[in-house]
């Protein structure tokens, strides 16, 4: 189960803003809505066009159940013209991702920092 998500705004050195969502815990059945509804609030936080990452480095387990909550979110930020990044640190998160077939679908960073900048590039 999910134990928190925290939401910050970064800006980059461009003056471009990107809204950091991090997860902490377990993300399984019983965190999508809490997820769902912590990511659709930081998508209306982050301007427009929006830019959201979402960073997965303090994730223990990310069932592939959740993955439509993340796919969601990234058709949404791509609607409106925006760019949403991932922050994959641990293999058994990235490995979930290519099990599932949507690893190509997220831009993946590795790190915060270039992930925030990978948005701001773009």
């Amino acid at each position: 189960m999910i134990s928190g998500i925290s939401e910050r705004t970064f800006t980059a050195q461009d003056g471009s803003s990107a809204v950091v969502v991090t997860p902490r815990g377990e993300l399984d059945l019983g965190a999508i809505a809490s997820l769902d509804g912590a990511l659709r609030s930081a998508l209306a936080a982050s301007g427009s066009p929006p830019r959201l990452v979402i960073d997965l480095s303090d994730i223990d387990l990310l069932a592939p159940v959740v993955l439509g909550v993340l796919l969601d979110v990234r058709r949404r930020c791509q609607g409106a013209g925006g760019a949403m990044s991932l922050v994959v640190t641990s293999p058994e998160i990235g490995a979930t991702l290519v099990d599932a077939g949507v690893e190509p679908l997220f831009d993946v960073a590795a790190g915060l920092q270039d992930a925030i900048q990978r948005l701001s590039a773009g």
